[in-house]
């Protein structure tokens, strides 16, 4: 079983940081450019896996559309954004109010990961989250330009509308993965960028692959409905020379009481299966110096689709404990489960909701989160 150690403390607060963001681990470096302000475009992206910080990357960003509109839209900074980094190796954005709509809150989180001298992975999930009171259908993408070795027009893209994987005459390949999705687009630079950028509805086609030239690619998750207060991840890996087999993953599912806070966690791989790693689960948002309850428990079972009426997301059978303790100054907590060695923990499944006082919840005592499944992987 685990052993369990716990700490507040303000790790997790969203803080103001330089409009890049840098994540490092080893040889992997990842460099994540300014969130547009207002224009609908792609950010910049590098990504590094040798000592030689050969860039591999050029754009990245997620888009979205709700029911009725009339264009796809990028993640941007209006209606707030704040940023944060957790060590070197993991960074958030979290946007408050996507496009001042009151439809949506959204937060991005980043982590990398080496996995040998020229090898790792970037994963780059979106979690959203209903914040009005009615149903909100959206339409998510994320765009991704690839350019080995820093040339492009010579890439060589095979794969599925879950994977692309992207080589050239250097050798080198990088897997685009995204978890879940169920439409794809690759084409030479700037078709997908402007379907996607452009005044006009526009789903991804099937197809495209093989693909020879500059490469480009966007996946899309389509018509997925959001009940009020309900959350749901998107995820999109990077695999620089390596299968990455068993992926670290970290979705939200369920619904909360409300959109005042939000859980999360650093994903963890087990590369090295000879030492103690840990597991970070760190909420922020809630009042400061309130009590909170986190409820945690380990299962095979995967996370059900929204049911209406339920409050309760981690399954009762599988419930190992409830913690509690008072939040921050800052109205964070942070929650450290240590992984003692052995490869046997790989792919457990961590179950994980969160409950803190606040008489001014809408139920009139606490605010209480979605269910968050955190599945420990290897690279």
């Amino acid at each position: 079983m685990m052993n369990l150690r716990l700490a507040v403390c303000a790790a997790a607060t969203a803080v103001a940081l330089p409009a890049q963001i840098t994540l490092s681990d080893g040889n992997m470096n990842v460099a994540l450019g300014a969130v547009p302000a207002s224009a609908q475009a792609p950010a910049s992206f590098a990504l590094r896996a040798d000592a030689l910080a050969t860039n591999h990357g050029f754009e990245q960003q997620w888009f979205y559309r709700v029911s009725g509109d009339t264009r796809e839209f990028a993640l941007r900074t209006v209606g707030g954004m704040t940023e944060g980094l957790v060590g070197n190796d993991h960074g958030n954005r979290d946007f408050a109010n996507i496009d001042s709509r009151g439809l949506i809150k959204a937060s991005v989180d980043y982590d990398v990961y080496d996995a040998g001298p020229a090898s790792g992975v970037f994963v780059n999930r979106l979690t959203l989250m209903n914040r009005s009171n009615a149903p909100v259908t959206v339409n998510v993408f994320s765009y991704t330009d690839i350019d080995l070795a820093a040339t492009s027009g010579n890439d060589l893209c095979t794969g599925t509308a879950t994977s692309h994987f992207v080589t050239d005459n250097t050798g080198i390949q990088v897997e685009v993965r995204a978890l879940g999705s169920d439409l794809t687009a690759v084409a030479a630079y700037p078709a997908v960028r402007n379907l996607l950028t452009n005044t006009a509805v526009d789903n991804l086609q099937p197809g495209f692959l093989p693909f020879a030239g500059d490469y480009t690619g966007a996946f899309q998750w389509q018509n997925r409905t959001l009940q009020p207060f309900e959350q749901k991840t998107f995820t999109i890996a990077l695999c620089v020379d390596t299968a990455a087999l068993a992926l670290p993953i970290v979705e939200h599912y369920g619904i909360g009481n409300g959109s005042s806070f939000e859980i999360h966690t650093d994903t963890l791989p087990l590369q090295d299966n000879s030492t103690v790693r840990v597991i970070k689960s760190q909420m922020k948002g809630a009042l400061p110096n309130v009590e909170q309850r986190t409820i945690f428990g380990l299962d095979p079972w995967v996370p059900q689709p929204y049911i209406a009426g339920l409050d309760l997301w981690v399954l009762p059978p599988s419930i190992i404990g409830v913690y509690g303790f008072l939040t921050s100054a800052q109205g964070t907590a942070e929650e450290t489960f240590v992984i003692p060695p052995g490869p046997y923990f790989t792919g457990i499944n961590v179950y994980f909701q969160v409950f803190s006082v606040d008489a001014a919840a809408p139920n009139g005592y606490a605010y209480y989160s979605p269910g968050m499944r955190f599945r420990i992987g290897k690279l």
